[in-house]
């Protein structure tokens, strides 16, 4: 299977940990990102439930006889009490503790990395199990997420430590494609084909 996947257009909240909390998209936002990917070809396009990543995906589709689906578990990471805070506002060690190896730190009453990894691989699993009567030469399938959704979907196909991701810039509008493919075993595997930065 190829599938995209594109973080939204921008909310102008650098710097903030936006998972739950649902800013909207700043005005124009989405006029870069349709000059960049508006004359992309998917099969079905799918969103993050939260305003900010279904604009964009609504934006993406006008005109086209697409219809999003919408499945909340391509949310970003729940940062439970620390939602919408900014980052110089959390306690520098416990930030540390979040983003650095072993990643044993979790936002009080949120979600650790390893449940979030856990719903990423299950939607990838459900995309493929969903796919395997379509052609293998069809378009790919669009999810309008996160950042954080794109670089766990990332470490489960390709098998890259999160620890080695926060590398890899995600800005407002990226967009990757990933050949998502799985052994017999039912493990995914797969490599990172394109990515795309606004």
């Amino acid at each position: 299977m190829i599938l995209d996947l594109m973080r939204h257009a921008s909310t102008g909240r650098h710097g903030h940990l936006d998972g739950r909390t649902d800013p909207p998209l700043l005005d124009g936002a989405v006029d870069a990102l349709l000059q960049r990917h508006g004359g992309g070809r998917w099969s079905r396009v799918i969103a993050s439930p939260r305003r900010r990543a279904l604009d964009t995906a609504t934006a993406l589709l006008a005109g086209r006889e697409l219809f999003c689906e919408i499945h909340p578990n391509w949310a970003e990471l729940d940062f439970g009490d620390w939602d919408g805070r900014r980052y110089d506002e959390i306690p520098a060690a416990q930030l540390a503790g979040l983003y650095d190896p072993p990643h044993a730190q979790v936002p009080p009453n949120g979600e650790s990395w390893q449940q979030f990894h856990s719903r990423i691989e299950a939607q990838l699993q459900r995309l493929l199990d969903e796919g395997e009567d379509e052609d293998e030469g069809g378009d790919p399938v669009l999810v309008v997420s996160h950042a954080g959704v794109l670089r766990l979907a990332v470490s489960c196909v390709c098998g890259m430590p999160l620890a080695a991701l926060w590398a890899l810039r995600i800005d407002y509008g990226t967009r990757l494609r990933l050949r998502v493919e799985r052994d017999d075993d039912g493990r995914l595997w797969g490599e990172l084909l394109e990515l795309c930065q606004p």
